[in-house]
């Protein structure tokens, strides 16, 4: 980072107060990059005035100004888009490049699958299922992702909600938020200033956060309760495949775990449904 190097240079200069202010700043930088400047002050011993105060030192505007800088050198490198057609032009451009890709993706699911504790996978398949309100956050290219697990959990459980803060205000979606509720929360590359507010929101109302995302200091990890990481393949394009899969696995689970439940709600269902969505015999 060019600005912990900043940070370093300038370091001997400031106030002991600042002093802590910026070693946290240097150790803890994606921590920094969402909390708050009251937050930041609690951390380092120190005050919300504190910051401001070295944030001006090192030559910004103010503390939000520190901050946007922080996140452009954590969160803004090339394109995942452009990885990916370099990472794919390098296997090559015969018939059987669906092959390569395909055992890729094999290969990525099951480094996934050894990365997953499972004390910390049971207790996110209890926690979904004993949520009063469970709901489900992904935006922009993580929405498909959550889309599909809030359809198949509807499968299993009532009260599943999937967040759309563009279409809907996120203030009167927190009022339904509390400690008996469940965030499950897709955070990947780029990431987004609305899902790390959401998180820090719900966290705030004492929801349980199971966080998805492809590092383990990714910004929205410091809100999650329980955070799992897609870390394979070189681009977020390429986590498609552990991430469903990994998807798969816990509505399955979920299944096994209350099986009575899912085998009431889909014969109610088959009764509701009578033929008027599907055409028969075709």
């Amino acid at each position: 980072m060019m600005l912990k190097g900043l940070v370093h240079r300038e370091i001997l200069k400031l106030p002991r107060g600042q002093r802590k202010v910026a070693e946290y700043v240097m150790e803890r930088p994606h921590e920094v990059a969402v909390c708050s400047g009251s937050e930041l002050g609690e951390r380092t011993g120190t005050s919300e005035s504190t910051v401001i105060r070295f944030s001006y030192n090192m030559g910004f505007t103010g503390y939000p100004a520190l901050q946007k800088a922080i996140r452009e050198e954590l969160y803004t490198p090339e394109s995942s888009f452009s990885d990916y057609q370099k990472d794919k032009l390098s296997i090559g451009g015969d018939g059987r490049i669906f092959e390569e890709v395909m055992e890729r993706d094999r290969q990525a699911i099951a480094e996934t699958a050894r990365n997953i504790e499972s004390a910390q996978f049971d207790r996110a398949v209890r926690e979904i299922l004993t949520a009063e309100n469970l709901a489900v956050l992904g935006l922009r290219a993580s929405y498909p992702a959550a889309s599909w697990l809030a359809l198949m959990l509807r499968l299993v459980r009532d009260g599943v909600h999937v967040m759309h803060p563009q279409a809907e205000d996120p203030a009167l979606t927190m009022v339904r938020t509390d400690s008996r509720s469940v965030l499950i929360v897709f955070g990947f590359h780029r990431y987004l200033t609305e899902t790390i507010e959401i998180s820090r929101l719900a966290k705030k109302r004492g929801a349980f956060i199971i966080g998805i995302s492809d590092s383990l200091s990714a910004p929205v990890s410091a809100y999650c309760d329980l955070l799992f990481t897609i870390e394979s393949g070189t681009s977020t394009i390429d986590k498609a495949a552990p991430l469903f899969s990994f998807l798969n696995a816990l509505v399955a689970a979920v299944c096994v775990k209350n099986p009575a439940a899912v085998q009431k709600r889909h014969e109610e269902a088959r009764e509701i449904d009578n033929g008027f969505y599907y055409v028969e015999g075709i």
